[in-house]
């Protein structure tokens, strides 16, 4: 048995007793748990809107000895929108300096990942290793022709 599991178990028995008190140890496990997703991913966000409505998420996990960016199968943003970019902003609250209602972005504050396949439904991205992850802050579905942000989210909880 793991320890995780013992210590799951030992939470368990605690909580159907009454006990309330979590041993700080558990605590840590059981966050790195909860922010551990299957095969290879990291963590999952959901997108935010910025000038269009948008739903779905998006996860970074590694493939094949490659990092990915992969959007989820209920992924939707504004199908209209012409030259949609998934880009990556160092900031994790990109909009903070921008206006509404395009939330335009300034040059050089962003890396462009791809154009983005489809305005909805599961597409994957492989992260080329020049661009570091490390000092990203948030995942944006960007309109390069109106420099208008369609959705954001941030790369960390």
């Amino acid at each position: 048995m793991t320890a995780l599991k013992t210590t799951l178990i030992g939470i368990l028995a605690l909580a159907q007793l009454g006990g309330s008190a979590v041993p700080v140890h558990a605590q840590s496990m059981m966050k790195e748990d909860k922010m551990m997703a299957p095969a290879g991913a990291m963590v999952k966000h959901s997108f935010r809107k910025a000038e269009a409505p948008v739903s779905g998420s998006f996860m970074v996990k590694k493939e094949g000895g490659k990092q990915m960016l992969v959007l989820s199968s209920d992924f939707k943003t504004n199908d209209m929108a012409p030259d949609l970019k998934v880009i990556f902003s160092p900031s994790a609250i990109p909009l903070a300096s921008t206006k509404a209602p395009g939330y335009p972005l300034k040059a050089g504050s962003y890396t462009i990942l791809a154009s983005l396949k489809s305005a909805s439904g599961a597409q994957s991205y492989v992260i080329p290793a020049s661009i570091d992850l490390s000092k990203q802050g948030s995942v944006l579905i960007w309109c390069k022709k109106f420099n208008a942000t369609m959705a954001w989210a941030p790369l960390k909880p």
